[in-house]
């Protein structure tokens, strides 16, 4: 549904304008050349956000080996659009608090906002799919349609304290009164504050009808936020009337989540409230009332022979089995069977992929080689039992210290590739210099033997300010900027730099020339 604002029912509606800070994040946003340093500036503007940033960045959430100490740091370990969408998201929630209610229960519609924000970034994570805070700021904002209702019609939520408890039939109180419903206002406002398309859209779907099966990451991002309304009202809800069971099929069948996995997710959102409470200056729920619904919620969940859980199940068994062994064995071709991180004919389509959308899209794609610098000599020493150990805890550090959206690949032998998607070569080089340091701190044992391990990594980005012609030009520059670090010394990041003098032939044509 479309919403217009400037006709029929809503002409009366007044749309705030977002706060200041949050005008200038939502510029940067917008900007496919903002970096680190831009986002630092706007959100150390503000000392409260950046306290609330460095938290964040500390939680359980991005649990790291080192504590962020300072602003740089913590962006380093979010990341730049998980940084402005966590930054929006307390921006946000600190203007729209601050309106008057009218008729609209203001501590239950914030209560639910936070629960259902936390709710929907649960999914995703447990999904191991990208853009968890965006999925966040999503779950949070999918009702801020009733606050613009509340206002421009002060009687609308008055005497509704029922309804507003159950949002189905809110959903038709709205559009019976006002002719349409909170979600297709909520996604028009969010359009109007210029918030990126994805979040308009699953605010505009949030209401609709159960979700079917998601076909792609994009259905699975709706999907999140769709169910994580129907999640918080389980921890809302009285006793009675929490439909564990239900809410289970609802997402196996949407997001493909069976119920023992529904169960560890509902474990999450428990295990997180008191740092949402505290993030966002709220009381969600008591403690003691969390652990009854829980233990409520692993009682339900528990019964083997739930009838139509176990129904879905049989069917689904006969009907997908072949669906799933295969994309199991698809999933497995894609790996390094010694690593499990990717291999090289998947990470050639996956470079080919993300080089296409970072043209299309205008964003920048940063691309670093990492190459073990001594584990021809460690492997000939000790054997290739010990070289095997030294790679599978390569691909492991490496997994470590980069972020959910990165792509790790193994290129060959021991070099390895990630794939930074939409990250600056500031970023790009703290991340890379974050794998060194880790790499610095590992102990290699083999057998009663301590093997030193050390590591060079070259990095390249293609981006507005130095623009790639092909996919190919940017892994050769990444390719050469890493046999240039590995001549400077050992455990060094080096950035490929256009008219550096000391940059060496590439790799590929290194080996080409043996």
């Amino acid at each position: 549904m479309t919403v217009d604002f400037a006709q029929g029912p809503l002409a009366t509606i007044s749309l705030p304008s977002p706060p200041g800070v949050a005008a200038r994040i939502i510029d940067l946003a917008q900007d496919p050349t903002t970096e680190m340093d831009q986002v630092a500036k706007v959100i150390g503007m503000d000392p409260a956000l950046t306290a609330k940033v460095l938290r964040i960045a500390n939680s359980p959430l991005y649990a790291q080996r080192r504590r962020s100490e300072n602003l740089r740091q913590a962006l380093v370990v979010l990341g730049l659009n998980a940084t402005l969408a966590l930054a929006l998201s307390f921006t946000l929630v600190k203007s729209l608090r601050g309106t008057r209610p009218n008729g609209l229960d203001y501590p239950r519609y914030w209560r639910r906002a936070l629960l259902s924000a936390t709710a929907a970034r649960a999914l995703i994570d447990a999904l191991r799919r990208p853009r968890a805070e965006e999925c966040f700021l999503a779950g949070l904002l999918q009702d801020v349609g009733m606050l613009l209702l509340d206002a421009a019609h002060p009687a609308l939520y008055a005497g509704a304290a029922a309804t507003q408890s159950d949002h189905a039939s809110l959903v038709e109180f709205e559009l019976q009164r006002v002719k349409t419903d909170h979600a297709a206002i909520g996604a028009a406002a969010m359009r109007r504050w210029r918030l990126p398309e994805r979040i308009a859209r699953a605010i505009g779907a949030s209401h609709g009808s159960r979700p079917r099966p998601a076909v792609d990451d994009e259905d699975l991002f709706d999907h999140c936020v769709a169910l994580s309304g129907p999640i918080a009202d389980l921890f809302l809800a009285p006793e009675d009337r929490r439909e564990f069971a239900e809410e289970a099929l609802a997402v196996e069948r949407g997001t493909g989540l069976d119920k023992a996995h529904f169960g560890q997710v509902l474990a999450s959102i428990g295990a997180i409230i008191a740092d949402t409470e505290q993030l966002f200056d709220a009381t969600l729920l008591d403690p003691q009332e969390t652990e009854r619904t829980l233990e409520q919620a692993r009682e339900v969940l528990m019964i083997r022979n739930l009838q139509v859980l176990r129904d879905i199940n049989v069917l689904r068994a006969v009907a997908e089995s072949s669906s799933t062994r295969a994309q199991e064995l698809e999933e497995a071709s894609r790996r390094d069977a010694l690593t499990g991180a990717y291999n090289r004919a998947y990470l050639d389509r996956i470079l080919a992929s993300e080089f296409e959308n970072s043209l299309r899209h205008g964003w920048p794609l940063s691309v670093a080689f990492a190459d073990l610098d001594n584990f021809k000599s460690i492997n000939d020493r000790f054997g290739h039992a010990a070289g095997d150990a030294i790679l599978r805890t390569t691909a492991r550090i490496l997994r470590e210290n980069t972020r959910e959206s990165d792509l790790l690949a193994r290129y060959g032998g021991e070099e390895f590739v990630v794939v930074l998607p939409a990250t600056d070569s500031l970023t790009a080089r703290q991340v890379c210099e974050r794998i060194v340091v880790a790499f610095q701190e590992t102990r290699h044992e083999i057998g009663s033997t301590h093997a030193i391990v050390t590591i060079s990594i070259g990095c390249a980005t293609h981006g507005a300010r130095s623009p790639f012609t092909d996919v190919d030009s940017l892994v050769d520059a990444a390719d050469r900027a890493l046999y240039t670090a590995k001549m400077r010394g050992r455990n060094l990041v080096v950035p490929f730099e256009r008219g550096a003098t000391d940059l060496a032939p590439s790799a590929a044509r290194l080996r080409r020339s043996v």
